[in-house]
């Protein structure tokens, strides 16, 4: 969270501004069968530098289940987007698929898809 003085907006406890900074958006994500990106917002992907999961809040009634991936589109540009939401073959969003190589599902069964920095 960035403050932020004399902007219009909703007020911090000192009168300033609270704003999210790099604040993730929703994105257009085509993905092959493994759920892997092959399109962002109309953009090729050239190369997928990295993937890793985020399992977090798993104690919880609304746990935090995320698959990000670090992307070099075809114009050259850097990007990271996730899947927000559960996998098949996780158990309500807990699953041994934190961590890559042990059979972990691919494809997505709700929740959308993000991009938080570039594309």
């Amino acid at each position: 969270m960035v403050a932020r003085s004399r902007i219009a907006g909703s007020a911090g406890a000192e009168g300033r501004v609270v704003a999210r900074f790099n604040a993730p958006r929703a994105a257009r994500v085509e993905a092959d069968a493994n759920g892997r990106p092959l399109e962002v917002n109309h953009r090729a992907v050239a190369v997928a530098r990295e993937e890793w999961r985020v399992v977090d809040r798993w104690w919880t009634e609304e746990p935090v289940v995320r698959r990000y991936f670090e992307l070099v589109l075809e114009s050259g540009e850097n990007t990271v987007v996730f899947h927000d939401g559960a996998w098949a073959g996780s158990v309500a969003g807990q699953a041994a698929d934190a961590r890559p190589g042990d059979g972990a599902p691919a494809a997505p069964l709700g929740g959308g898809w993000y991009t938080q920095r570039g594309a």
